[in-house]
C-alpha cells in the first residue's frame, strides 16, 4: 500500500452510548438535597402529590438494623404507585412524569415535585431502603395504562428493595446497580406508600434542639394549611423523633369567626369578584363606647342614642374584565390588570390568574376587645381563662396565608404583609386593619390556577402578568374594599368641629351630645335672682331680709368666681386658638405648596435631564474643536445653547408659578384679576397648561373680570389643587374637559369637569381631612382649599346640581367683598 492510498483511507466511525458512574447519583443527592429536613420536605411533597390526607414520619435513632444504626419510616394513605410508575418513574431519576401529569388524579392538586428528584432524598437519609405500596386502583383508572389495572388484579402489593451503598462505588456504572422488585397478592392490602430507611446516615442531626424544632415548624409543618375547616382535602403531617412527637398548631376557623370584629369573605371565578364584609355589632358598640368616653372627657356629660347599632353586611359584585366597576368604586381607578397573548384567538386578553376564594378575620388586640372575645367564646362553648390564652390563639393564626389545594405558598403569611395593611394604616385614617390584627387565607383552585407559577426557590410567585394580576386583585382590590369599609364605618362615630350649638352629633347623626348650660345663662339666672332679692328687701320682715342678704352675698360670690374662671378660660382659649391657627396656617401653606410641587416634579426632572444632556454634548463638541475648526460643529453648539436657554425658560416658569407661595410672600396682599389669572395659569403657556395639553384635556374659562384683593399664594394653592384634582378624575371620561365660570356679581368662580363627579359616599365629608377616593390619596387637598378660603373670609362648597351620573360635580369658590 503506497502513501497515496494511506491518505485516502475512510475514517472509522462508531456510535457509543453515554454512561454514568453510579457515584453520580450519590453526588446528586449530596448537592441537591442540602440536609435531612430538605429531604423530608421532598418526600412530604411526593405524599401530597399522591393525594394522601396524612403522612406519618417515625425516626428511631436507637434501632439496630442489619444495615446500621437507626431507622426512619415514612408512610402515607395516598394513591400508592402502580407497576409502571414504580419502574418508569420512581426508579428513573429526573423524569418528566409530573410535568406531564400536572394535577393529581383524585383531589386534582397541583403537583409539587416537578423535578422528579424526590427519591434522592431517601439516599440523603439512610443507606438501605424498602418501599412498599399498594395502589388505590379505583382512583388511578384512566390515569395509568390499562396494563397496570390488569396487573393489579393479579398482584396488588409491591415492594422495592434498594441498597444505596451500591452507588458509592465510582467504578460501577449506574446501570449495574439493581433494585429488587417483589410483586405479591394480599387479601387485604394496605393502600398508600410505606418507605423504610435503615442505617441512618447522620444520627447526630436528629438531636433536636430549639433551633431545629423551629425549623420543623416552619419548613415542615409550615408547608400545609393549618386551618381545620376544609376537611375534604386536608393534609396532615405527623413527626415523631425518638418518642418525641411534633405536630403543627391547628387553627380552628370557627374560633376566629367567633372572636373577630370583622369578617371579609371573597371569591374570584372567571373575572367575577364577590366580596362580603361583615362588620359585627360588638365592634360598633365598642366604637360607640369609645366616642362617649372621649366626649365625656371633653365635658359632654349628657348623651342620647337615636338607635342601637347592629351588624352591617356589605356586598360587592364586580366584573373585573370590564372597566365599569371603577365608576362605582373610583378609589379603584388606578387598578391596572395586565394582558397576555392568546395563541388560540390570536389577540391580547386579560391574564387570568385562576379562581380562588378566602376569608380574612380582623380582631383588635385591646384588652377590651379580647375580654369581649373570651366572653363570646364562652357562649360558644370554648372556655378560656385569661388574655394570655386568647393572645396565644391569635398569635398562631395571625397573617394572611396563601394556599394551593391546602399546600402553602411561602412567604405569604405572617412573615410578609403582602396585602399592605400596615402601609394603608400608616397613610390613611384610623382603622382596624394592621399586620398584627389580621388573620386569614387565600385558597387557590388547583386546576384553574395553572398559570400561577412559583419561583424556583419556592419563595413566592413569579410576578409575570398572571402573578401580578393575582396580587393586584387581592392586594389592591379586595384589601382596599375591606379597608375603606372599615374607615367609612369608623367615620360614622367622628364628631364634627364643635361650635356654639346646644347639641353636637356624630357624623351619622345617631349619637347626640348636649352641651352643659352656657356660662352666660348661669350668670343671667344669678343676676335675675339678685334683682328679685333687691326688690324684695324693703317690703319684707327683718328676719326675711337677713336671709335675702345672705343669699345675695352668696350669689355675688358665685358671680365673682364665675367671672374669674371665665376670664382665665377665655385667656387660655384665646392663646390655644392662636397657637392652633398659627400651626394650621403654616401646615396648610406648606402642605398646599408641597402637593403642587409634587405634581410638577416630573416636569422639573425632565428639564434637569435635558439641560444635563445638552451640556454634556456641548462639552464633547468643544473638546473636539481643539483639533480644528468645524462649521457644522459650531452650528451644533449654537443649537444646543438654544435648547438650554429654552429649558431654563421653562424652569423659570415653574419657579414663577411657585413664587407666590414662598414664605416671604405669605402675607403679601395684591390686586388680582381672577379671570386673567385663570387664563394665564391654565390656558396660556404655563406648566399646568402644558400638562393639560399633554393629557389632551380641554380647558374653558368664561364670564367676567373679577377683581379681588388677597394673597396670591392662596389663590395659586386653591385653584391648582382644584385643577389637579379635576385632571386626575377626568382621565377616564370620553370628553376630557375642565370649565371655569367667573361670576363678577356673585364674586364666585364655579368650576367643574366632565368626569364622574363626587361619589355619593363622600360628598357630605368631601372637605374634611383624610377623606379621599383616590387609591393613594391623603385627603388633604380639598381640606387645605377650605381652610385657606376660610382664612380670607371666603368659602368653597359644592353646588346642589347633579350631573348625568347623579353625582354632585360643581365647586363654588366665593371671595369676600374687596376692601378698597
Amino acid at each position: 500500500m503506497n502513501s497515496h492510498e494511506d491518505t485516502n483511507r475512510l475514517d472509522y466511525i462508531e456510535e457509543v452510548g453515554l454512561t454514568a458512574s453510579a457515584r453520580l447519583i450519590y453526588q446528586l443527592g449530596e448537592q441537591l438535597i442540602s440536609d435531612e429536613f430538605v429531604a423530608l420536605s421532598e418526600l412530604i411533597k411526593n405524599a401530597y402529590d399522591a393525594d394522601c390526607r396524612g403522612v406519618r414520619i417515625l425516626v428511631d435513632t436507637n434501632a439496630d438494623t442489619p444495615y446500621g444504626k437507626g431507622k426512619i419510616v415514612i408512610e402515607d394513605n395516598g394513591n400508592g404507585m402502580t407497576r409502571s410508575i414504580l419502574l418508569k418513574s420512581f426508579l428513573r431519576v429526573s423524569t418528566s412524569f409530573k410535568k406531564t401529569e400536572k394535577l393529581s388524579p383524585f383531589f386534582k392538586r397541583r403537583t409539587l415535585g416537578e423535578k422528579g428528584l424526590g427519591r434522592l432524598s431517601i439516599q440523603r437519609l439512610g443507606n438501605f431502603v424498602t418501599v412498599n405500596c399498594s395502589p388505590r386502583i379505583d382512583r388511578l383508572k384512566g390515569f395509568v395504562p390499562r396494563e397496570d389495572v390488569e396487573f393489579y388484579q393479579i398482584y396488588n402489593d409491591y415492594t422495592i428493595i434498594l441498597d444505596w451503598k451500591g452507588f458509592e462505588d465510582s467504578e460501577r456504572d449506574i446501570s449495574d446497580v439493581k433494585a429488587k422488585c417483589i410483586f405479591a397478592f394480599k387479601s387485604e392490602p394496605r393502600p398508600g406508600t410505606r418507605i423504610i430507611i435503615e442505617g441512618i446516615r447522620n444520627l447526630e442531626f436528629w438531636n433536636i434542639d430549639s433551633r431545629k424544632e423551629s425549623r420543623i415548624r416552619t419548613e415542615l409543618f409550615g408547608m400545609v394549611n393549618p386551618f381545620t375547616q376544609n376537611l375534604d382535602q386536608s393534609f396532615q403531617i405527623m413527626l415523631e423523633v425518638d418518642g418525641e412527637k411534633y405536630s403543627n398548631e391547628k387553627i380552628d376557623e370557627n374560633v376566629l369567626d367567633v372572636i373577630s370584629d370583622i369578617k371579609v369573605s371573597f371569591s374570584f371565578i372567571n373575572w367575577n369578584l364577590q366580596v362580603r364584609v361583615e362588620t359585627r355589632k360588638k365592634y360598633l358598640d365598642r366604637l360607640l363606647e369609645d366616642t362617649v368616653k372621649r366626649m365625656q372627657r371633653s365635658g359632654f356629660e349628657e348623651c342620647s342614642l337615636g338607635k342601637q347599632y347592629e351588624t352591617i353586611i356589605s356586598k360587592y359584585d364586580l366584573d373585573l374584565s370590564k372597566e365599569e366597576y371603577k365608576k362605582e368604586h373610583p378609589y379603584l381607578k388606578s387598578v391596572k390588570l395586565q394582558k397576555c397573548f392568546d395563541l388560540f384567538n390570536g389577540f391580547d386578553v386579560l391574564a387570568n390568574p385562576g379562581n380562588f376564594h378566602g376569608n380574612i378575620y380582623v380582631c383588635e388586640q385591646s384588652p377590651e376587645a379580647l375580654n369581649e372575645a373570651i366572653s363570646s367564646l364562652g357562649e360558644a362553648g370554648v372556655f378560656l381563662k385569661n388574655l394570655k390564652e386568647i393572645r396565644s390563639i391569635w398569635s398562631a393564626a395571625v397573617g394572611v396565608y396563601l394556599f394551593r389545594n391546602d399546600f402553602r405558598i411561602l412567604p405569604y403569611g405572617p412573615e410578609k404583609d403582602w396585602l399592605k395593611f400596615t402601609a394603608r394604616s400608616q397613610r390613611g385614617k384610623s382603622n382596624s386593619y394592621k399586620a398584627h390584627t389580621v388573620s386569614g387565607y387565600v385558597q387557590l383552585d388547583g386546576e384553574s390556577s395553572e398559570n400561577l407559577k412559583e419561583q424556583t426557590s419556592r419563595l413566592g410567585l413569579i410576578e409575570d402578568e398572571f402573578g401580578v394580576n393575582f396580587l393586584t386583585i387581592v392586594g389592591d382590590v379586595i384589601a382596599d374594599i375591606a379597608f375603606r369599609e372599615d374607615v367609612d364605618h369608623r367615620g360614622k362615630f367622628e364628631i364634627k368641629t364643635q361650635n356654639e350649638d346646644i347639641e353636637v352629633t356624630s357624623m351619622d347623626k345617631n349619637i347626640i351630645f348636649k352641651r352643659a348650660l352656657p356660662v352666660e345663662e348661669v350668670k343671667e339666672k344669678i343676676i335675675d335672682d339678685l334683682h328679685k332679692d333687691f326688690s324684695n328687701l324693703g317690703t319684707r320682715q327683718i328676719d326675711f331680709a337677713e336671709n335675702v342678704t345672705s343669699r345675695i352675698n352668696q350669689n355675688l360670690q358665685n358671680l365673682v368666681q364665675i367671672n374669674q374662671e371665665e376670664s382665665i378660660h377665655r385667656r387660655q382659649e384665646k392663646y390655644l386658638q392662636a397657637q392652633k391657627n398659627e400651626k394650621l396656617s403654616a401646615f396648610i401653606g406648606l402642605a398646599g405648596q408641597g402637593m403642587i410641587v409634587e405634581s410638577l416634579t416630573h416636569e422639573l426632572h425632565r428639564i434637569e435631564t435635558n439641560i444635563s444632556d445638552y451640556a454634556r454634548e456641548t462639552k464633547r463638541s468643544l473638546v473636539s474643536l481643539k483639533n480644528g475648526f468645524d462649521l457644522a460643529k459650531l452650528d451644533f453648539l449654537i443649537s444646543n445653547q438654544d435648547h438650554i436657554m429654552q429649558e431654563i425658560y421653562y424652569l423659570q416658569q415653574q419657579l414663577e408659578h411657585l413664587e407666590p407661595m414662598y414664605r416671604r410672600n405669605r402675607f403679601v396682599i395684591s390686586e388680582i384679576n381672577l379671570k386673567e389669572y385663570l387664563e394665564n395659569m391654565y390656558l396660556k403657556e404655563s406648566p399646568l397648561s402644558r400638562k393639560a395639553q399633554k393629557q389632551k384635556v380641554s380647558v374653558k374659562i368664561t364670564g367676567d373680570d373679577l377683581i379681588v384683593h388677597t394673597n396670591k399664594g392662596i389663590v395659586v394653592t386653591v385653584f391648582d389643587n382644584l385643577f389637579l384634582n379635576s385632571m386626575y378624575w377626568v382621565q377616564e371620561a370620553e370628553t376630557k374637559e375642565i370649565i371655569f365660570e367667573v361670576n363678577k356679581h356673585a364674586r364666585m368662580i364655579t368650576m367643574w369637569d366632565s368626569g364622574l363627579g363626587i361619589h355619593r359616599n363622600i360628598e357630605s365629608k368631601l372637605f374634611e381631612a383624610e377623606e379621599s377616593m383616590k387609591p393613594d390619596g391623603r385627603g388633604l387637598g380639598l381640606f387645605i382649599v377650605k381652610e385657606l378660603m376660610r382664612t380670607i373670609n371666603g368659602e368653597v362648597n359644592l353646588d346642589s346640581h347633579r350631573n348625568v351620573h347623579g353625582n354632585l360635580f360643581k365647586f363654588k369658590v366665593i371671595f369676600p367683598e374687596s376692601k378698597s
